[in-house]
């Protein structure tokens, strides 16, 4: 049993917006982006971006197991460092999605995010060690659970004329 003792000098990294989800912690990237994208708020590019970036890091970043069953024990993830590149950039373009929405957002690097639970080559899971309450987000987003897999069944229905 891994008490989330480190023993190296790892750095991990985690995105975050400045607002606190149900988890009592600063929400995710993909989730607050998501939040815009719930929120109709997001462009058809913006929107296809999102969808495509995220489609992406479902092929090349391994689930972990504890989002199985809608992440009961209530866990985060971060990155190791360094980011590949090809993650790092998509990344990026999730930051100036969110920065052209006004969503303040902050990249966090930390040696012991909190006890780990779960890793793999490219990220860890922890139980973070303190919880604050829900704050309110910002105006005109939309909470809404997380759904596993591809999101793109949620797009936005495109009107033509």
């Amino acid at each position: 049993m891994n008490d989330g003792t480190r023993t190296t000098d790892q750095d991990y990294v985690r995105v975050q917006a400045r607002y606190r989800g149900r988890l009592g912690v600063e929400v995710g990237i993909f989730v607050a982006v998501d939040h815009l994208r719930r929120a109709a708020v997001l462009s058809p590019d913006e929107e296809d971006q999102y969808f495509d970036i995220d489609d992406w890091f479902q092929t090349h970043l391994p689930n972990p197991p504890f989002y199985e069953d809608g992440n009961s024990i209530e866990a985060v993830t971060w990155f190791k460092t360094p980011i590949p590149a090809a993650m790092s950039e998509r990344i990026d373009v999730l930051c100036r999605i969110l920065t052209a929405h006004s969503v303040p957002h902050d990249v966090v690097t930390t040696n012991d995010p909190g006890p780990l639970i779960y890793e793999d080559e490219f990220q860890v899971g922890i139980i973070p060690r303190v919880r604050h309450e829900q704050t309110a987000m910002p105006e005109g987003l939309k909470l809404g659970p997380t759904s596993a897999g591809t999101k793109r069944q949620f797009a936005q229905p495109v009107t033509r004329a």
